[in-house]
């Protein structure tokens, strides 16, 4: 047994908010309370061994649970040229260079870039295309993403692999961008880039997993203990189930301590129906791999102009983003989600594509009010107080990631105009209405810090303290601390096991070296993880 003694405990817990020392049985919170009653709860179990930790009056936490991310992404990124921060087109060139030295040009895969962003470029605030990667390589297939991971580019090479032409272009409407004389220009969205993402040629399946038990550690570092991930479109050879088979194996044999969540991204019919008639929606079940949700996607990014609006974009009247599905499409996506019980969580930022996949939701609830699967939308950045209350009514689950805050504010005033503005981002309208609200970071579209979120959420500022943005939005610490905790178990059915310090729960916790409650919110970035534990033991 565990006894932890001298640490603030934040425990999430109405019942008992704050503690001073816990026992640990096992995985499993036993005890959580004073000093001396922990030690009197011992004296039944004398006969035991246990193991004090004295955390010299530190901050304890549930482990934080990011609620949507991209962890085999992440896990591929580490592999790819960083782009991130990138200030022109020709600095993405130039990393590009330096990534081609060593390159093995006859292994047959490809130079993948991750991280750009147009806005930040000093030399023109456009997409790169494939001239500008030819001038890397001719020989050598790039493929480049931007930041947000919905919009992409490829070279020459690239384009005459994957057989895009002008002659076949017609068959992928807006998500292959054409230049005047209808040639690709190397620009790929959506759909198209997901299905490419998921083609391309990578390491295997096993050399995969190895780099799986190395990542962990990063979240780990971070105070992560549990993941929400979408990781069906980056398995190797386009293989998911071999992949979450990998995974629960893993998991089984404790080599992957991290606890994940799959939310299967699944794009089509045919795909979903193979999904249920393998029995995918009770795959795992345990506390360590498990598949909670099922993922679609209704429309793109703010920052690529592919989010889908009502109203056109403020600083583009020509287009109002790109819808994934026609309605009818999504509905039926959605309702075999709901006819097997599960939960289908819809990737929406912009009003548009919330206000589809909140009309799915209401059909499939019409259709089939015998089952109650918690839905959500991932990201629902811009939304209008009506969808706001709809989302109540329909006891759809909000999965943000306030972190974006950061960049957004720089962005979404000009992209949607002052009144669409008011009411986007609305973090503290959702508390305010009770709608459940899981944080996370969709990482690696942001750093897998929950800290960075949390302040972003409190303060309503960017990294340097500009702001506030939207402030009648901003949470408290607890509530933020509370969407990172309990409502991450929430968000994956899980909040009967985890997401709380109090007995009977798992013992997953982290341990801050300042008490988040008593700081300066404008201080939280500063906090730093001094240990984090899964199932009692530290990791």
């Amino acid at each position: 047994m565990l006894l932890l003694t001298n640490g603030v405990f934040a425990t999430m817990d109405p019942a008992r908010p704050l503690a001073r020392a816990a026992v640990v049985d096992g995985a499993y919170f036993a005890y959580v309370g004073e000093e001396a009653e922990a030690r009197d709860f011992l004296r039944a179990f004398a006969g035991e061994q246990v193991e004090e930790v004295d955390l010299g009056g530190k901050f304890v936490l549930p482990g934080f649970n990011d609620s949507h991310l991209h962890f085999i992404h992440y896990v591929k990124a580490r592999l790819s040229v960083d782009l991130f921060g990138c200030t022109s087109l020709t600095e993405v060139q130039d990393r590009l260079r330096k990534g081609l030295e060593g390159f093995d040009k006859n292994s047959g895969r490809w130079l993948m870039g991750e991280g750009w962003n147009h806005e930040l470029f000093t030399d023109g605030r456009r997409f790169p295309n494939r001239h500008d990667l030819d001038a890397v390589s001719r020989e050598v297939p790039i493929l480049i993403l931007r930041g947000c991971f919905h919009v992409g580019a490829v070279n020459t090479k690239g384009l005459e692999l994957l057989k895009l032409t002008k002659e076949s272009a017609g068959q992928y409407g807006d998500f292959l961008e054409l230049d005047g004389d209808g040639e690709p220009t190397g620009v790929l969205k959506e759909n198209l880039l997901d299905d490419v993402k998921g083609a391309l040629p990578s390491i295997g399946l096993a050399d995969l997993l190895e780099q799986v038990k190395r990542a962990q550690y990063d979240f780990f570092a971070e105070g992560l203990t549990s993941l929400q991930t979408d990781d069906f479109k980056y398995a190797p050879d386009e293989d998911p189930y071999a992949l979450m088979d990998g995974l629960r194996a893993l998991s089984e044999r404790g080599e992957l301590k991290l606890r994940l969540a799959e939310q299967a991204l699944l794009t089509e019919p045919e795909t979903l129906d193979e999904f249920f008639r393998r029995g995918m929606a009770q795959y795992g079940g345990g506390t360590g791999f498990r598949i909670s949700t099922v993922k679609i996607l209704a429309d793109g990014s703010l920052g690529g102009r592919t989010a889908y609006m009502q109203e056109p974009y403020a600083d583009d009247p020509t287009t109002r983003g790109i819808p994934i599905y026609e309605q009818k499409e999504l509905d039926a996506l959605v309702e075999t989600a709901h006819r097997h019980g599960m939960p289908a969580a819809i990737h929406a930022i912009g009003d548009g594509g919330a206000e589809m996949a909140l009309t799915a939701f209401q059909r499939a609830e019409e259709r089939c009010p015998w089952f109650q699967p918690r839905h959500g939308l991932v990201h629902c950045q811009v939304m209008t107080a009506e969808q706001l209350r709809r989302m109540k009514a329909l006891g759809v689950t909000a999965f943000v990631q306030p972190v974006f805050i950061n960049g957004d504010m720089h962005i979404a005033p000009a992209r949607l105009g002052e009144a669409r503005l008011n009411g986007s981002y609305a973090w503290g309208t959702m508390e305010r209405l009770g709608i459940p609200v899981a944080y996370g970071t969709d990482a690696p579209v942001e750093q897998i810090r929950p800290l960075d979120g949390i302040y972003c959420a409190v303060t309503r500022r960017d990294f340097e303290g500009n702001g506030p943005f939207l402030p009648g939005e901003a949470v408290s610490v607890e509530q933020a601390l509370y969407a990172y905790t309990v409502g991450g178990a929430y968000a994956s059915g899980e909040e009967a096991v985890k997401g709380r310090i109090r007995p009977g729960m798992l013992a997953d916790f982290t341990v801050l070296d300042r008490n988040l409650f008593t700081i300066p919110p404008e201080t939280i970035r500063e906090a730093r993880v001094l240990a984090t534990y899964v199932g009692g033991v530290q990791v």
